[in-house]
């Protein structure tokens, strides 16, 4: 919400006698006494918006009334402060702990520069948006100060890989294609699943005291399983865990929405119900360009912003829900010193917070067919890519530089997927850098041939207690379109989904059926008989 709309939404009282504050009405002022509600709120958020006049407006506040505008401001992100918790911290921080925290806001209600709104059961103070965007570079810059430094070798702990939501997510997805997953009644997918998921987002030696969830799944493997749950990409069904229609279209789709939507189930999840949260993470985003933060320093600056009385400490929250899930995503950068841990925002994670425009990805779209049959594969190859070769090849090695193999199983299993040899080699041979080697490519065809030439058909064995009858429904015209073939002197096999039909037809040529167990027959086909 703006200005203007904060200022229509209160009272026209409310709006004259902010107008009236600050000169804006009168003999000395621009609008008559007469004026309508509409026009002192146009006239106070031309006044106010303006970055001088704000600061004047400040400078009469006292030093208790502008640690309450500050946290205000800053808290939570700008989204607002519940007036009970926003009482109470302005009651700790002064020290006056019977004093009314209404009459230090006050101030601010009197000047336009804090309102009030209601959300559900609980009334919010909040400075609208226009106006936050006016105060917040006055109460960042002295945040800044004390929490930020040049550091000159910024050396980020981890190699930068911003590939990896993506990519884990692509080969996550491909996991439940290929695999069945059982889940055990305590909820949890068998430790087999699990391991092998570890070892494909590369979390075999985390901790799953660090998970975000309250289940026991390490914390990269919890967050995506959960993610793609959400989404409907994968569902849960009669304690199986499969892949959804809806998985293919998503790591087919445009990365820079795969990754906001990664970004947003985060934030959702972990962050917009921790209200501290929101404050850092509003903080960390609005960083300088050539600066970066100091953990610790930041947690400290909290002591005044913090609204949150929950009992866990915020500094395991931060670097657990945050920091950590941030860099991971590619939103932020992290350097270890003797001073502790030093973060900057990616241009990427300003994009995603909505800050600046997406930068521009390049994806490598080469990969290296060996003539031993190894494919190596970058690992900034695209989702979409990655999902393909993980179709028909079975993964090595994961790193820098993947290792695929192909195989007669792995070959057969995206043929049972709606691939074809000639899609696989078509694929191979438009995207590796190296010549696809002969024998690939005939071990490729080779394979395919075997493909379907065994088929399962669902039959069923009709028996003739002698050959001569066998023989005559053999010869019958009304029944012989239902025989497959004779199996011996008294035997037919028959299509099995159409046993209801010719169980009518032959009651009704006069040979009576013997019909029992699994095949009874419904009631139509009983009434038809």
């Amino acid at each position: 919400m703006n200005l203007l709309q904060a200022l229509l939404q209160s009272s026209g009282e409310r709006a004259k006698s902010i107008a009236s504050f600050y000169g804006l009405v009168g003999p000395t002022g621009i609008l008559p006494e007469s004026a309508s509600h509409e026009e002192f709120a146009k006239a106070i958020a031309s006044h106010l918006l303006v970055p001088a006049n704000t600061l004047v407006a400040m400078h009469g506040l006292d030093p208790e009334e502008m640690l309450a505008l500050r946290l205000i401001t800053i808290a939570s992100g700008g989204s607002g402060v519940v007036i009970e918790q926003c009482h109470q911290k302005l009651n700790q921080l002064s020290r006056k702990w019977r004093r009314n925290g209404a009459k230090v806001i006050e101030a601010l209600l009197s000047r336009g520069l804090v309102y009030i709104r209601k959300e559900g059961y609980r009334h919010i103070y909040y400075v609208p948006e226009d106006l936050r965007k006016v105060l917040s570079p006055f109460f960042l810059e002295s945040v800044f100060k004390t929490t930020c430094a040049d550091l000159q070798k910024f050396v980020p702990r981890h190699r930068s890989d911003v590939a990896a939501p993506l990519r884990h997510m692509a080969l996550f997805l491909s996991y439940f294609r290929k695999h069945e997953v059982r889940v055990a009644q305590s909820g949890i997918m068998f430790k087999k699943a699990q391991n092998d998921l570890m070892a494909l987002l590369g979390e075999e030696n985390a901790s799953i005291g660090d998970s975000l969830f309250a289940v026991r799944y390490p914390p990269r493997l919890a967050f995506l399983l959960y993610f793609a749950k959400s989404k409907g990409l994968v569902e849960e069904r009669n304690g199986m865990i499969r892949l959804s229609s809806r998985a293919e279209a998503w790591v087919k789709g445009d990365c820079r929405q795969c990754r906001q939507e990664l970004f947003d189930y985060w934030r959702q999840s972990f962050v917009v119900q921790d209200p501290d949260l929101q404050t850092m993470l509003w903080i960390i985003m609005h960083t300088p360009e050539d600066q970066a933060i100091s953990l610790a320093s930041l947690l400290e600056a909290m002591n005044t912003l913090s609204t949150s009385h929950s009992s866990h400490g915020l500094n395991l929250r931060a670097e657990r829900n945050l920091v950590d899930t941030l860099e991971y995503l590619g939103g932020l950068e992290v350097a270890e010193t003797l001073n502790g841990l030093y973060v900057r925002p990616t241009p990427l994670g300003r994009a995603m917070f909505g800050l600046r425009p997406w930068p521009e990805e390049q994806w490598d779209s080469h990969i290296y067919v060996q003539s031993n049959f190894e494919i190596l594969v970058p690992c900034t190859v695209s989702p979409e890519m990655l999902w393909s070769i993980d179709a028909f090849a079975e993964l090595l090695k994961h790193d820098q530089m993947m290792v695929y193999k192909l195989t007669r199983n792995s070959v057969y299993r995206a043929m049972l997927h709606s691939y074809t040899p000639e899609t696989i080699e078509e694929f191979l041979v438009r995207h590796s850098k190296t010549p696809v080697a002969q024998n690939v490519k005939y071990s490729i065809a080779h394979w395919g041939t075997s493909y379907g030439r065994i088929e399962f058909e669902e039959t069923i064995l009709m028996k003739c207690d002698t050959e001569q009858l066998a023989e005559e429904i053999m010869l019958h015209p009304k029944i012989r379109p239902f025989i497959k073939q004779r199996v011996g002197p008294r035997y037919l096999s028959v299509d099995g989904s159409q046993y209801e039909q010719l169980v009518t037809v032959l009651s009704n040529e006069g040979y009576m059926p013997k019909v029992h167990g699994a095949r009874k027959l419904s009631p139509q086909v009983v009434g038809q008989t």
